[in-house]
């Protein structure tokens, strides 16, 4: 039996070696034959930044109105996901998954529009452009990724150009592109205006210089609470670099605070222009609203109020196209005051809220921030932010949402210089939290701002 045995095992194995040569002689595998390119648009205005994957692996990272830069593949079918995370998540959520046959010589650009949590993707698909390095023109295309904004006409002249109907590059709908056209390199000017009334201009970029063989895509954007303007363009190459196209009719804005306690009530004048203040009467802890100013370089002067022949304290700013800024005066009297700027990003997302941090009392060196679960003991907890000097600011940085008590301490301590204040907050939400003196020198207070 032991020599039946060997046999069986040797023809068992005979035919498993023939099944495996046929295998590899015969083989389903695809082969590839050549590269396309892969890209993406996020056009979610309420989104995170979301992940782009080829099968499991990441290729980035896309904010909203940005693009992932091209990058080549072999011709053969893959899976492509799309994944975004969440503050206190434990793993990236995978929100939609395309599959997707990579054609040799093309570019393939993923579209997302809609909500992060159920997305719209759409594909776009063209040949590559192939620069032999002697051209003069640049590539142009025009994307309508705006669902707030209805049919539109579109203009891309060079500058100075007025908009005529019938001479229009293209009439377009959300969702629809132009296809790419070659034009002379040069500055442009890129126009939207009402369908079919080239009078009602609803957009204009200002000039714009194109260099010679780079392919550009128009992409109109909803617009956010971050700038200005009611459309948002950008300018995306094929390389993923982007340039922001502001409105020239949307002036930047400029919101002031009083934050500087035992300072008396303020004027501020604009460009040593006395005649009248462009703030008036402006208390401490009080905020003005956001006033349009031309876009530039502006000197503002703090004065007593009615009194513009003392100076308080001076500020230089730059305001740029469509851009929010918001300046805080802080410090004591009798001290070198101090003047904090920030540029605001106020879009809201959809999946958390956005918390932003002003440390404006002079009275504390520093401080420790907790921001708890409400009703909670702080005795055997670590701050949120600890040792806040003065004077400290963050970003907008994701908070979970929830209902929370905000309580500050001395530095290391747990003896309490204000709270707890209840702050409420839901996903979308854009709060500024601002830490103020009080007459007690050993209180502090906190203005919430939720923008």
């Amino acid at each position: 039996m032991t020599g039946m045995t060997g046999i069986f095992r040797a023809l068992i194995v005979a035919a498993l070696a023939a099944a495996l040569l046929g295998g590899c002689a015969e083989t389903s595998l695809p082969e590839a034959t050549g590269k396309g390119t892969i890209n993406m648009i996020n056009a979610m205005s309420a989104s995170p930044a979301v992940g782009l994957l080829i099968e499991e692996r990441v290729l980035g990272s896309v904010p909203y109105k940005f693009a992932h830069g091209a990058q080549a593949f072999d011709d053969l079918t893959y899976n492509f996901n799309f994944e975004y995370l969440v503050p206190g998540g434990t793993a990236p959520i995978r929100t939609a998954t395309v599959s997707l046959d990579v054609v040799a010589d093309n570019e393939h650009t993923f579209v997302l529009t809609g909500s992060v949590t159920a997305p719209d993707v759409t594909v776009w698909e063209r040949p590559q452009r192939d620069w032999a390095g002697t051209e003069t023109v640049f590539e142009a295309g025009i994307a309508h990724l705006s669902p707030a904004l209805g049919a539109v006409d579109v203009y891309f002249a060079t500058t100075g150009t007025t908009p005529v109907l019938g001479e229009e590059r293209a009439k377009l709908s959300f969702g629809e592109r132009m296809p790419e056209i070659d034009l002379e390199n040069g500055e442009y000017e890129f126009i939207i205006t009402a369908r079919d009334d080239p009078a009602t201009i609803l957009y204009q970029s200002g000039p714009v210089t194109y260099s010679a063989r780079v392919s550009f895509t128009q992409a109109i954007f909803d617009a956010d609470a971050s700038i200005t303007g009611n459309i948002s363009v950008r300018s995306i190459s094929t390389l993923g670099l982007f340039t922001e196209l502001p409105d020239v009719n949307s002036m930047p804005t400029v919101r002031t605070i009083h934050a500087a306690f035992g300072t008396e009530n303020i004027d501020i004048y604009r460009d040593d222009d006395f005649t009248a203040p462009v703030f008036s009467n402006l208390g401490f802890g009080e905020t003005t609203g956001d006033l349009p100013f031309p876009a530039g370089t502006a000197n503002f002067t703090y004065t007593p109020v009615g009194n513009p022949g003392v100076i308080i304290d001076e500020e230089l700013l730059i305001m740029s196209q469509g851009q929010r800024t918001s300046t805080f005066l802080a410090g004591l009297p009798g001290t070198d005051l101090v003047r904090i700027i920030l540029i605001d990003d106020r879009r809201s997302i959809e999946t958390h809220a956005k918390l932003r941090l002003v440390q404006a009392a002079a009275n504390f060196d520093a401080m420790d921030l907790y921001l708890v679960d409400t009703g909670t003991d702080i005795a055997d907890i670590n701050p949120l932010a600890a040792n806040l000097t003065f004077p400290f600011v963050s970003d907008f940085g994701p908070t979970i949402p929830g209902n929370y008590d905000l309580i500050l301490t001395l530095p290391g301590e747990k003896t309490v210089i204000a709270g707890p204040i209840r702050v409420d907050i839901v996903n979308g939400d854009v709060v500024e939290l601002l830490i103020l003196d009080t007459v007690d020198p050993t209180i502090a207070e906190v203005a919430i701002t939720n923008f």
